[in-house]
């Protein structure tokens, strides 16, 4: 089966931040079918500029909403789930407090365990990550047969470099029913 990756562009003040990049390189070591990059912001258009550069990337999907201002993993991990539902198997984000944040609230809402700080890819569902303070590696496996939510060990990846073509960027309006309730009390 062939993987479809959705990373999670972390941001600031309009700007990406290098660990988006550093997820694209993870995800291309699964050689997946396809890796895009979901920005969530209030601006979108410098980000996915800047994301759609990334070598790896497939396409750059946005959303586009004043509620999507500052990084909240309430207000976002709704949009996460209802983009991750379109067919992807696996979603990654930084290891950052970004992702931290994030990434747990998502594997809940789809009722799915998250793998934490993937290190190094063994293969698509098999992954090593440390433990004890970084003391001791694991071999951690996830279930294939569900959506793997997961957050990349930044220091354990390069940041891809820029490519000669830029991704597609596509605004997308694809957001769930509990993500446009959360939305529109914003």
């Amino acid at each position: 089966m062939m993987s479809k990756i959705l990373i999670i562009a972390e941001h600031l003040n309009g700007i990406l931040n290098s660990s988006t990049a550093r997820c694209v390189t993870c995800a291309r070591e699964l050689k997946p079918e396809s890796i895009d990059v979901l920005v969530l912001a209030d601006a979108t258009d410098a980000i996915a500029a800047e994301a759609a550069k990334i070598d790896g990337v497939t396409n750059v999907l946005t959303v586009t909403n004043p509620a999507n201002a500052h990084a909240l993993a309430t207000v976002y991990a709704p949009q996460v789930v209802a983009m991750a539902k379109n067919g992807y198997s696996h979603v990654f984000a930084p290891s950052t407090t970004f992702g931290k944040d994030l990434m747990p609230r998502v594997a809940a809402l789809l009722g799915v365990a998250q793998v934490s700080d993937i290190m190094k890819v063994v293969d698509a569902y098999t992954f090593l990550r440390p433990i004890y303070a970084g003391n001791a590696i694991v071999t951690v496996q996830a279930p294939p047969n569900q959506i793997l939510i997961a957050t990349v060990r930044t220091a354990s990846y390069a940041a891809a470099a820029d490519a000669a073509n830029a991704a597609p960027v596509e605004a997308s309006a694809s957001v769930s029913d509990a993500a446009k309730i959360i939305l529109l009390r914003m």
